[in-house]
């Protein structure tokens, strides 16, 4: 291959390069300002708790229906307050704006458990505080009782290590269940945390070491009995019958566990296949909003800039000296476009509906103002590389030639070209408030500037179309051409080693 031409093909692949950056540095910056992923993300707490909390396909609070009354109107819905609720835990953890509004770029399983864990129970389950009654009277009975045994002097040996061991399972269950009491009263607020925290119970071990300790027990009364000791015999049947009572009173615990438990982790296991099921739709409809805003942002820059296809081509193709400046840049712009990538890399692949599920820090204020002037400042760098390979943006005078030149009419130019006003004076190039002669259009100048005008526009939907395939493919593309050329380079260079003398040597 020609050098030549893969030189041609280098310097427009680095254009293509530098314009998908600044398309893609203007796109992260519309993200940051407008908070696009976070909009998604709070719509999709509102569907998170209809669907997946509430169990309808619509917000199932009252106040939502329309009723006289702006009041009544302006009232939140259930799904909206829950929203708001997690919203604000975010917040407490730092995950804001610079205005200190509650941001979230990301929003993994994990986080989003533990955010509900905060909230208060009713919001999941409103009947809640009427079955953990019946369940935390029943600890209550069970906790009275096994410290009744405690202080029984006829409990010995092994059957008083095995309450031992059974009060040691117990302990937890007792230590928690005081965290949503008071006095002996369900709170009527309690975080749906402290509700899970009760754990579950190991009922089948628990009954084991009673089977054990009652076991231990009946072989004393044996004892006692072989001796005559009646009266020790009527103190090991009356222990005997407490445990049997304990053992009832465990057995009853088990299903009043259920009865409270099962609900809430209900509730759980319906949020994670909701979470799991719509992640890979939202992230491909996240994706598909972004490639749709990037050929927005694409038009606009190709056309601010005049990048148009055939410009840019024919620019490269005919100034050697221009394309010899654009490859020279090369590393530059792959550097630039290392630099984009990697700090692309940890942006959370987006979740549920709206939601997010990959990990990722959430910026302080700060660091969202130091990434917003940093876009600000690659934008600028971007635009200014544009501009030092030769091309220039689209000028006022050139859309206004372009406005007079539909109804008829072009401006005067001297024989150099340049635009002249009323006076026959030279209108520089950058000058916006100049206005120039005109004078009406022959009908071949007038058919000539529409073809003009169909090719720039052809021009810049090629351009917007070679754009919006993104930077990532055109960096690899250019590394790819650089390894070509590097190889081609080596190649011409051993045969100029292998060529005989006086035989000449290949142009490289």
């Amino acid at each position: 291959m020609d050098l030549g031409i893969l030189n041609t093909v280098i310097a427009l692949v680095i254009v293509l390069l530098v314009l998908s950056l600044l398309v893609q540095s203007v796109q992260t910056l519309i993200k940051k300002l407008l908070k696009l992923k976070s909009r998604q993300i709070e719509g999709s707490l509102k569907d998170l708790y209809e669907q997946a909390i509430a169990g309808t396909n619509t917000s199932n609070d009252a106040s939502a229906v329309a009723t006289p009354g702006a009041n009544a109107a302006a009232a939140p819905s259930a799904a909206e307050q829950f929203t708001g609720k997690v919203l604000e835990e975010f917040k407490k953890i730092g995950r804001v704006t610079l205005f200190g509004n509650a941001v979230l770029d990301s929003l993994s399983k994990e986080d989003l458990f533990k955010v509900m864990g905060k909230l208060e129970s009713q919001d999941f389950f409103p009947d809640y505080v009427a079955k953990f009654q019946v369940l935390c009277d029943q600890i209550i009975d069970l906790r009275k009782a096994i410290e009744s045994l405690s202080n029984n002097a006829m409990l010995r040996g092994a059957a008083s290590s095995r309450l031992a061991e059974i009060r040691s399972i117990l302990a937890p269950i007792f230590n928690n269940v005081q965290a949503i009491l008071d006095g002996t009263q369900v709170k009527p607020k309690v975080l749906f945390a402290d509700l899970l925290r009760l754990g579950k119970l190991d009922v089948r071990g628990v009954l084991n070491l009673l089977d054990e300790a009652q076991t231990a027990i009946a072989q004393e009364k044996e004892i006692a009995a072989q001796s005559g000791a009646t009266g020790e015999v009527t103190q090991l049947q009356a222990l005997s019958d407490e445990l049997t009572r304990v053992a009832k009173l465990i057995g009853d615990l088990s299903q009043k566990f259920d009865d409270a438990i099962s609900p809430l982790r209900g509730k759980l296991e319906q949020v994670e296949v909701w979470f799991d099921t719509v992640t890979q739709s939202f992230d491909e409809r996240y994706a598909r909003n972004m490639r749709t805003v990037a050929i927005l942002i694409s038009i606009v820059v190709v056309i601010v800039l005049n990048a148009s296809f055939f410009r840019v081509y024919r620019s490269i193709s005919t100034n050697e000296v221009q394309r010899n400046l654009i490859v020279q840049s090369g590393e530059t712009v792959l550097e630039q476009a290392r630099k984009a990538a990697a700090q692309a890399a940890p942006e959370p692949t987006p979740a549920p509906g709206g939601a997010a599920v990959a990990p990722s820090t959430e910026p302080s204020p700060l660091s969202v103002q130091d990434q917003i002037e940093e876009s600000r400042q690659e934008m600028a760098v971007l635009t200014n590389s544009f501009e030092g390979f030769g091309f220039s943006p689209l000028s006022w005078q050139q859309v206004n030639a372009f406005l007079w030149s539909i109804p008829g009419y072009t401006a005067m130019r001297n024989d150099q070209g340049v635009v002249l006003d009323s006076a026959g004076r030279e209108i520089p190039s950058d000058c916006r408030g100049c206005e120039p002669a005109w004078r009406s259009q022959t009908g071949p100048e007038w058919w000539a500037s529409r073809r003009g005008d169909i090719v720039t526009l052809v021009g810049w939907a090629i351009m917007v179309m070679l754009l919006s395939v993104g930077a990532p493919f055109w960096q690899d593309t250019l590394e790819s051409l650089f390894g070509i050329k590097n190889l081609l380079r080596q190649k011409s260079a051993t045969q100029n080693i292998e060529t005989q003398s006086g035989a000449g040597q290949p142009k490289e």
